[in-house]
């Protein structure tokens, strides 16, 4: 019996993905994308493994996406600035916090030189 393969490793894959889907979304706010192309990029979001701090923040940030429970942490998944973002933040579940804690540090980390 064979193993499966792995999913598809590249980062370049994920990061088109999450801005291909953040774009739709955007479109369809409140609604998540509902295109062939939209469930292809959720797809490859859910399983493709990152390996650059950019693309774990991509698959990081469409789970934050999916989780939110409120138009105004979608809009900061999305890339929103949000006014009161982190007092809102502080105040929702902890599990929203960690992520986006998780976000911050990947994204300050792919930033560096």
């Amino acid at each position: 019996m064979t193993q499966p393969s792995p999913p598809p490793h590249a980062p370049t894959i994920l990061i088109d993905a999450w801005k291909r889907f953040s774009s739709d979304a955007w479109k369809q706010y409140g609604d998540a994308p509902s295109t062939e192309q939209s469930r292809a990029d959720e797809n490859l979001l859910s399983t493709c493994i990152g390996d650059t701090p950019a693309a774990i923040a991509a698959k990081l940030r469409y789970a934050l996406y999916l989780n939110a429970s409120e138009p105004w942490l979608q809009s900061a998944a999305l890339g929103a600035e949000v006014p009161g973002f982190a007092d809102m933040l502080a105040a929702d579940d902890t599990i929203n916090e960690t992520i986006w804690s998780a976000i911050q540090s990947l994204e300050a980390m792919e930033a560096r030189p």
